[in-house]
């Protein structure tokens, strides 16, 4: 169904909202809406409904993307294209459009992150919390969306250019794909597409009437384009029809000259590491041979006739019109914007207007899915509108795998799963709650099944709130809370998943994994927990990747004894403790993690553990950036430790270890500090701008250091203490 025309009063009005300049800040929303996939974007100072329109061209035609089917081309093609949700440190929020380009990184524009134009470097982006938002494409629905978590750091960004390369962790481009990158610049009057999230919400596309102008590239190097964009666009991929891959970078309408704007993907690519890398390009030149960046003779920026505004007018009657329309339009505008763009349209068009249908064929809609009675679930309501009142009993009547479909409402009862079936909540999860107190709200036996999209609260006692105490489950977009024990336990189960869940405020710890638990734990949000967001013991072994760990009163990672599996691509900051706690842990792998502002230290390794601590991220901790104590005996490499508020590394109690290749600098005490009985192994680090010196070995601190950078520290390479032990220095460049 189409949309109710703009007509020219409305959009003048509309435009005069528009941005002065080209660069927009990113639309808002609630601060408390950061973590959710649905949400309500906030008023906009000055602007009225908070609708901030970029620019639109008659008819807005910026719609969502799931008119079109779930199996259409528009909607496969729009996979790798999310929504960028930051939080900011000084409250302030904003979403924008972000795309996938390896497993790794997405691109968004660089006016998103406002906050680090005081540091190019990403070091002080202003960002307390992102996330990435992918395959959200029902509108007010979360169902099919995934949130994966975005590094506070930036990899790569340019004003110039308005781009930004960003961190994302947990591989979206496994599930979503990638975008491919176009080395070209697009054909004047070329067809288009952008897809985004338009005001935060669900995909939309822009595709009918959107196109290049002629020339598409403006002489400032901007490509020029009619898609109809809304706030919150910015970022999002122009995507050439022909071939379907990325020739621009959306960022902007002008209302100087009443058109959007976009970088175009060859300026990038040429200033680019990382997408020169997921492109497979040679550089490119910043401009290509066929596009002279000074023409001979001087190309209009926008049009040559002296009756400019009337050609708008004609071009935005032209698309209402349809054939006639772009014929008057053509006959007094031929050398405007759009006309070999309205050449294009009318060939395709209005070439064979016997044979040519009379408007364009409808959209295909994707079919509703049939009720729930007809797939076979059962359909609990509180109110008795369903097949049950109560879970326990749908949960008795229930066979082997059925979906027991739970509608808004208040659910009183502990319940004891000892059959796979799935808890599926049918609505805003906020609505649909299950709180018991003196009870676990779910005990679960069952060999599989699925508790999703439901807020679980345990109101107190020595329970949990959700406890697999066997056989497995996936435990996926919950709110989960518990005022008696953990949120969350797995023990002496095969495996589960614990994906996309908010866990918070528990009494104790959020996630508990002990007596040879074994699951995965991947892009859930916690914090406020009291005790650790995460606990690894007794043989408790995971994957736990992409999540966020903030606020807790204790650490946000504990890997206590036995404890083992895999902390990878973390982001760990403001817990009251240290990030990462290891003691008399088996061998977990800690990488590529974030582990920042800290109540204590980054990560702290004791109690004879082992451990392999790469290529993690660690600065602005109140303490050390790593502690190594109790006779721990880990290996650090390649990771980033700066920043401090103490030292950088601090060994003791008998530590030892393997520390190399690792960049340790800008520490406000001395990068590294070696002390009673510890003996560690440095080995090729680079150690700079530290408070005082690179290296003390104090009393009874002994080891090895080989072949490490130590200059730069303004008192020196090395504090070797009177009563220090027995030590080994050589090639190092002091």
């Amino acid at each position: 169904m189409r949309r109710p025309l703009f007509n020219l009063s409305m959009l003048s009005v509309l435009t005069c909202f528009a941005a002065a300049s080209l660069a927009q800040a990113p639309a808002e929303f609630d601060p408390e809406d950061f973590g959710n996939i649905v949400i309500q974007p906030r008023q906009a100072a000055g602007t009225p409904g908070g609708f901030t329109l970029e620019q639109a061209f008659g008819d807005y035609q910026n719609e969502p993307i799931i008119e079109y089917g779930e199996t259409s081309p528009a909607v496969r093609l729009g996979r790798p294209i999310g929504r960028l949700d930051t939080l900011y440190a000084n409250g302030q929020t904003g979403f924008c459009t972000a795309f996938i380009v390896d497993d790794k990184h997405i691109v968004t524009n660089h006016h998103c992150i406002p906050g680090m134009d005081g540091d190019p470097t990403g070091a002080d982006s202003n960002v307390q919390a992102a996330q990435f938002v992918a395959g959200y494409i029902k509108p007010g629905r979360s169902e099919g969306a995934t949130r994966f978590t975005v590094s506070p750091q930036i990899v790569e960004t340019n004003r110039a250019l308005d781009y930004t390369v960003l961190r994302v962790f947990g591989n979206p481009s496994a599930k979503f794909g990638r975008m491919e990158l176009a080395a070209a610049d697009p054909e004047d009057a070329e067809f288009l597409w952008i897809i985004g999230h338009p005001q935060g919400q669900s995909q939309h596309i822009s595709r009918e009437g959107c196109a290049a102008a002629a020339p598409a590239i403006s002489q400032e190097g901007k490509l020029v384009h009619s898609c109809d964009t809304l706030g919150g666009n910015s970022g999002s991929p122009v995507i050439r029809i022909s071939d379907k891959r990325v020739i621009g970078l959306h960022h902007a309408g002008d209302n100087r000259t009443g058109y959007n704007m976009a970088i175009p993907m060859t300026r990038i690519l040429a200033q680019s590491r990382v997408l020169k890398a997921a492109a497979g390009t040679v550089p490119v030149p910043a401009a290509p041979p066929a596009k002279p960046v000074a023409p001979v003779a001087p190309t209009p920026k926008v049009a040559v006739l002296p009756e400019a505004e009337a050609c708008n007018t004609l071009w935005t009657e032209a698309k209402q019109l349809g054939c006639g329309g772009f014929e008057a339009y053509l006959a007094q505008c031929e050398r405007h914007t759009f006309a070999l763009m309205a050449k294009a349209m009318m060939k395709r068009q209005c070439t064979d207007t016997a044979a040519a249908p009379a408007a364009p064929a409808a959209k295909p809609v994707a079919v509703p899915v049939a009720p729930s009675q007809a797939s076979g679930a059962i359909r609990v309501a509180a109110d008795g509108s369903g097949d049950y009142r109560t879970l326990a009993r749908a949960i008795s009547a229930a066979k082997d795998g059925a979906t027991i479909e739970i509608m808004p409402g208040r659910y009183n009862e502990g319940l004891d799963i000892t059959r796979p079936v799935e808890l599926v909540g049918v609505g805003n999860r906020a609505d649909i709650i299950l709180e018991v107190e003196g009870d676990n709200v779910i005990a679960w036996e069952a060999d599989k099944g699925v508790i999703r999209n439901l807020t679980i609260r345990q109101l107190g006692g020595k329970y949990f709130g959700v406890d697999i105490k066997a056989g497995s489950a996936t435990i996926e977009g919950n709110d989960i809370s518990s005022k008696g024990l953990s949120a969350v336990v797995l023990r002496t189960n095969v495996d589960a998943m614990v994906r996309g869940n908010e866990i918070h405020d528990s009494a104790e710890g959020g996630v508990f994994i002990f007596d040879d638990g074994k699951g995965t734990v991947r892009d859930n949000v916690f914090y406020g927990n009291t005790f650790a967001g995460l606990e690894l013991r007794d043989r408790g072994e995971a994957l736990v990747t992409g999540n966020t760990f903030r606020d807790g009163a204790g650490q946000g990672l504990y890997v206590n004894e036995g404890g083992r599996g895999t902390i990878s691509d973390n982001i760990i900051y403001g817990n009251r403790l240290v990030g990462i706690s290891l003691n008399g842990s088996d061998n977990p792998v800690i990488k590529g993690n974030v582990v920042r502002d800290g109540g204590e230290g980054g990560i702290l390794v004791d109690g004879k553990a082992l451990a392999r601590i790469e290529g993690n991220t660690i600065y602005g901790n109140t303490y050390a950036g790593i502690e190594v104590r109790g006779g721990a005996d880990p290996w650090i490499k390649g990771n980033t430790i700066r920043d401090g508020k103490q030292g950088g590394l601090f060994f003791q109690g008998g530590a030892r270890g393997v520390v190399e290749n690792n960049d340790i600098f800008r520490n406000a005490y001395s990068g590294v500090v070696v002390q009673d009985g510890a003996a560690p192994i440095f080995r090729g680090n680079r150690i700079s701008r530290s408070g005082y010196y690179a290296i003390e070995v104090l009393e009874g601190g002994a080891g090895t250091y080989e072949n490490n950078d130590l200059t730069g520290n303004p008192d020196g390479a090395f504090l070797i203490d009177g009563k220090a032990g027995r030590l080994s220095r050589r090639g190092n460049k002091e």
